[in-house]
């Protein structure tokens, strides 16, 4: 059973150097990472530790095989999104816990019990564990790629249109609803959307998270805009933050028809140009048809799951979205 709340949360400078301290529990410690935080950081978290621990890298992972983890007792996910959805995975598989301790603040994946992964060119949730505690060192997190900062923005702004969706497919499709995890997930927005500090992200990243582990399933979060970059992974290298940030002025458009939605779709559109992320087809280099064909996609990938979606419910034709794109200076 997923464990809703970690156990503790440390957002701090210098949080990694206090990891030890967390594991007087636990003897056997497996860290996973990839190769490029584990050529920077294996000696500094060593050090941190007292001695040499067990590292596991992404690209060492396979489903099923897991002979590193034989004898550990605690995982450690030390990295960015795939870090992070690896240590989830092997975590499920051993029925070890596991502890977050990011690197990036990309994602609002940092806490949640759901992993992302890869078959066929589309990306799709597994479910997981969540952790028993994150440890996030603001002093590493700031050294990461400015763009990922961006991503992780991007990811929490994008829940302007999925919270609106929550609300319309409850009301007209009986999806379940929870006013508690929708209370959450809106104060994590209205945080970042008045607070840009990295320590404000982190905090929204992480309750995004545990809003996630306690509805049971990515809905308050995720809705037709994260369909829709899960369709452009097919053809585009955009990191997912970015992509749900770049279609969620779109499906603003249409909550705003439907009524439900808090945010004005050009109001959020601004807020994309203003920070230099993606906010036209040009700046995500895809042509219209080519987003047409992702949206497309993108319903079929809502039936599956059985969610109701806004274009679903408006009625979007391919004649109309055009028209929306046009309206959103997207194209």
């Amino acid at each position: 059973m997923s464990i809703v709340d970690p156990h503790f949360i440390v957002i701090s400078e210098g949080a990694l150097s206090k990891v030890d301290d967390f594991l007087e529990d636990y003897k056997q410690p497996i860290f996973v990472t990839d190769d490029i935080l584990y050529a920077a950081y294996r000696e500094i978290v060593e050090d941190f530790m007292g001695g040499e621990v067990t590292w596991l890298l992404v690209s060492e992972y396979e489903k099923g095989k897991f002979s590193k983890a034989s004898g550990k007792d605690i995982i450690l996910g030390f990295g960015g999104g795939r870090s992070i959805d690896t240590a989830k995975l092997l975590a499920r598989d051993t029925s070890l816990d596991w502890i977050s301790v990011p690197t990036a603040a990309s994602h609002d994946g940092i806490a949640s019990d759901v992993a992302s992964v890869s078959h066929n060119g589309y990306r799709y949730s597994e479910k997981c564990k969540s952790p028993i505690g994150v440890i996030a060192d603001l002093s590493i997190i700031e050294k990461a790629p400015p763009k990922l900062r961006l991503a992780g923005i991007g990811d929490i702004v994008c829940k302007a249109s999925s919270l609106g969706e929550w609300r319309l497919a409850h009301a007209r499709n009986d999806e379940p609803f929870d006013q508690r995890v929708y209370s959450l997930v809106k104060s994590a927005l209205e945080s970042v959307l008045q607070d840009e500090r990295l320590d404000t992200l982190v905090r929204a990243e992480i309750d995004s998270g545990r809003a996630m582990t306690i509805f049971g399933s990515s809905r308050p979060c995720s809705g037709t805009e994260h369909a829709i970059s899960h369709a452009m992974d097919r053809g585009t290298t955009e990191l997912h933050g970015l992509q749900v940030a770049f279609a969620m002025p779109f499906c603003l458009h249409y909550l705003e028809e439907a009524g439900y939605s808090d945010y004005k779709a050009e109001n959020m559109r601004q807020f994309l140009v203003d920070h230099a992320m993606p906010a036209s087809l040009d700046d995500i280099g895809i042509s219209a048809d080519q987003f047409l064909d992702y949206v497309n996609h993108a319903l079929d990938i809502m039936n599956r799951r059985n969610r109701y979606s806004v274009l679903q419910h408006q009625g979007a034709d391919d004649t109309q979205i055009l028209k929306t794109l046009k309206v959103l200076k997207y194209l």
